[in-house]
């Protein structure tokens, strides 16, 4: 049996759905520490061919808080504008 674990992104990129479609069990491990600054809640959207940092706003989220714990924030004006 092949297994594969990944945390959770926002928009995953290509490699994440083939190594979904490449093993037997596939994990989503979001019972571990988020990462400030990492792409589970981030990604690049193409505008006009330019790339654009795209972030979901979070509820107190923290590095010292789990993935599974963290919510989205109502405040969605601070998502970037393009």
């Amino acid at each position: 049996m092949k297994l594969a674990v990944m945390q959770p992104y926002l928009f995953p990129y290509i490699g994440y759905f083939q190594l979904i479609n490449a093993v037997d069990r596939f994990v989503i491990f979001d019972d571990v520490n988020f990462i400030n600054k990492g792409w589970i809640n981030r990604n690049n959207i193409l505008v006009n061919g330019k790339a654009n940092l795209f972030t979901v706003p979070l509820k107190n989220s923290g590095q010292n808080k789990l993935i599974k714990d963290i919510q989205i924030s109502e405040n969605r004006d601070r998502i970037t504008k393009f």
